[in-house]
């Protein structure tokens, strides 16, 4: 027992403490062309590589990777807010480019907003991530087959399905969204 509650009061003073499930589903571009992608609960990659992970507290994590950190705060709506430190002292704040019901910018619109079709035609939900295969493999120039998606989720009024394929010695991430009958929107 005694040994139990030293090693929780040394982690409690070292100010960190192992990830969570608390990291929200993200993808954000910070200056410098540093792309970065969460998994809901972690992990978090920066330049498609897999970085250290520290939480600080339920609503503040850094995640590290070679001279990059970045800094992860999570507003009282649960939406990210993603800023990076890098070589030389280089800072700044990064975009959020796809957040699951965070109302996030991408380009002129929010995710909340209604956005146009790109191409029309329902497709049942259990059809979406092979759906969104084809939608990537046109968009990014990758065979199908190099293309990973994983299952349909709901966010907020819409659906999408989360993908990646390799890029070199990198992943590059993505996501398709849906309309909430299944029409495809958007691949980003």
């Amino acid at each position: 027992m005694r040994t139990f509650a030293l090693t929780v009061c040394v982690a409690l003073a070292s100010g960190t403490v192992a990830a969570e499930a608390a990291v929200p589903f993200f993808n954000a571009s910070c200056p410098g062309k540093i792309e970065v992608h969460a998994d809901e609960g972690g992990p978090i990659y920066i330049g498609g590589k897999e970085a250290r992970l520290k939480r600080f507290n339920e609503n503040y994590y850094e995640a590290r990777s070679g001279n990059v950190t970045v800094s992860l705060t999570i507003r009282p709506d649960g939406s990210p807010d993603v800023s990076y430190t890098g070589k030389g002292g280089a800072n700044g704040v990064c975009q959020i480019k796809a957040a699951p019901g965070a109302g996030v910018r991408s380009g002129d619109r929010t995710f909340d907003d209604p956005l146009p079709q790109r191409r029309g035609g329902r497709t049942a939900m259990g059809s979406l991530p092979a759906f969104c295969r084809g939608e990537a493999s046109d968009e990014f120039d990758v065979r199908p087959s190099e293309i990973t998606t994983n299952m349909a989720f709901k966010a907020g009024n819409r659906i999408v399905v989360q993908g990646n394929y390799p890029d070199g010695k990198r992943t590059q991430f993505f996501n398709c969204w849906f309309d909430a009958d299944g029409d495809f929107v958007s691949v980003n």
